[in-house]
């Protein structure tokens, strides 16, 4: 009777172990890079999503950030400092890649909190 090898089971697990860590690397690596590409794309206007990409952000703390913005400047008539760079058309809302650097900086100069 062959006897069992426990190096070839500790080797397979080490193995298995090494490439699930490689593909989560990989997967970090690549949303950084598409986040890049996004704003040095030289597109003017970034959809909701593709800011959130950049910002490193969900969607939904994105428009947080928006509705919260335009909340503080109906309920007192003004807002200061630059508020996020979005544009509307129709229904779609989409931001300003240059406009975005620039509301960044400022924002965190300020230390705003949302």
């Amino acid at each position: 009777m062959k006897q069992f090898n426990f190096s070839n089971v500790i080797s397979s697990v080490i193995l298995g172990i090494a490439i699930i860590i490689g593909c989560f690397i990989f997967k970090g690596d690549h949303e950084k890079a598409k986040a890049n590409e996004i704003i040095n794309s030289n597109k003017p206007l970034m959809t909701i999503q593709e800011t959130a990409d950049y910002l490193n952000l969900s969607e939904f703390q994105v428009k947080t950030i928006i509705s919260s913005e335009e909340s503080m400047l109906k309920a007192s008539g003004s807002y200061s400092g630059m508020m996020f760079p979005i544009i509307k058309i129709g229904n779609d809302i989409y931001v300003s890649a240059n406009g975005l650097n620039d509301w960044l900086k400022e924002s965190t100069q300020q230390r705003k909190q949302y």
